[in-house]
């Protein structure tokens, strides 16, 4: 019946926690600022932080109802402020640095790698759009051997757009030539992936995880609410 199948990331395919309000994370983070030149405190660069993300969501590139911002433009403008400039090498450092420091847990759900393997045989384009930024989601991807499985692979932080906006499945259509008209989206958020895909006109397969969002009822046309990620196939 779907041809295009689009997955979320986070909770969907990927079973993660992080913490990035440690306070040790934000500690040594400022150490790393400070062996680069930026004399910056923890509790000063974790405001910052927060503040110039507020920035950029307020003046956003791409005008769009949900934007998203980019984590390396933060920190350079933090050290900016600051009077060090320092390059894009140094920002996608820096993204590593917060990412692995704030790391707590990073698998795959158990069933995805075969479910998409079997997707992929029944002759099904898979698709990935993920709210997240495009320097940890490639890592992570390539990490869990999940690059090597998607046809395309949309990010928000790249895009500027984020679910559950219907720009943001146009971006994924216009750059990976994704059929919207034989789609289907595969997630965890009822606020985010169900209601982006209604917005989009696409349906949708609910699948409740550890991180979904509190809710008793989905609406949306397939339901799994014991996070059997095998059950997909029964829908595609």
């Amino acid at each position: 019946m779907y041809k295009t199948v689009i997955f979320d990331l986070y909770g969907t395919l990927i079973n993660i926690h992080t913490d990035e309000s440690d306070e040790q994370l934000w500690q040594t983070l400022s150490f790393h600022f400070r062996y680069s030149g930026v004399p910056i405190e923890a509790q000063e660069l974790f405001r910052e932080f927060h503040e110039e993300i507020g920035r950029q969501m307020s003046c956003p590139k791409t005008p769009c109802e949900f934007p998203d911002f980019v984590m390396e433009e933060t920190f350079e403008a933090i050290a900016a402020r600051k009077g060090v400039k320092l390059g894009r090498a140094w920002a996608e450092e820096t993204v590593r640095w917060l990412r692995l420091l704030s790391m707590r847990r990073l698998e795959l759900y158990d069933g995805v790698e075969e479910t998409l393997l079997a997707l992929r045989e029944k002759g099904c384009k898979l698709y990935l759009l993920s709210n997240g930024q495009k320097t940890f989601v490639e890592a992570e991807l390539r990490v869990l051997g999940l690059d090597k499985l998607l046809d395309g692979i949309a990010i928000s932080s790249e895009a500027g757009i984020s679910k559950p906006d219907p720009l943001f499945f146009g971006y994924l259509a216009d750059t990976y030539g994704a059929d919207l008209s034989s789609a289907v989206m595969i997630g965890n958020d009822h606020t985010t992936d169900v209601e982006g895909a209604r917005r989009a006109g696409i349906d949708a397969i609910y699948i409740h995880s550890n991180s979904s969002p509190d809710a008793t009822e989905v609406d949306c046309k397939y339901q799994i609410w014991d996070g059997d990620f095998r059950r997909i196939l029964d829908f595609v």
